[in-house]
């Protein structure tokens, strides 16, 4: 299961389990969809790609969008439940990539204790000053 097959309200629920931070580097992870609205109120700042291309968005956001990792890959038995899975900022996601732990891949460090919300907090606002109707993302975060 990808994570586009992952419920939206269950990739919430683990990015707000894990206070919106990697689970494997430690570091604050961002809210894409609030990312790209950043962009198209502020075209050319380069705060989203849709590729998330390196030399076209600003560090830190170019690896450090949210994502949901297995902690124990379904190819190697682990199941699609959220006890199995955890926040990975994309950098991490990516380079873990169907490991588990005894072939390379860190345990997941104990969450961080943080107010940090990945800016999810601004996404329904920016949707409004756009003038867009409230969309899944946003009536989930209300």
């Amino acid at each position: 299961m990808n994570r586009k097959n992952i419920p939206k309200k269950d990739q919430l629920k683990i990015w707000a389990r894990d206070n919106w931070h990697c689970r494997y580097c430690g570091k604050p992870v961002f809210f894409a969809p609030t990312l790209k609205l950043l962009e198209e109120l502020n075209p050319g700042h380069t705060y989203y790609h849709k590729n998330g291309s390196k030399g076209k968005m600003i560090e830190p956001f170019v690896w450090g969008w949210a994502s949901v990792d297995h902690v124990v890959p379904v190819t190697r038995g682990g199941k699609n439940d959220i006890e199995n899975y955890v926040t990975a900022c994309w950098k991490c996601n990516l380079s873990l990539k169907n490991k588990i732990i005894d072939s390379g891949k860190s345990e997941p460090i104990n969450k961080i204790e943080s107010e940090w919300d990945g800016f999810s907090g601004l996404y329904p606002i920016l949707l409004e000053k756009i003038g867009r109707k409230k969309d899944e993302w946003a009536l989930l975060l209300s």
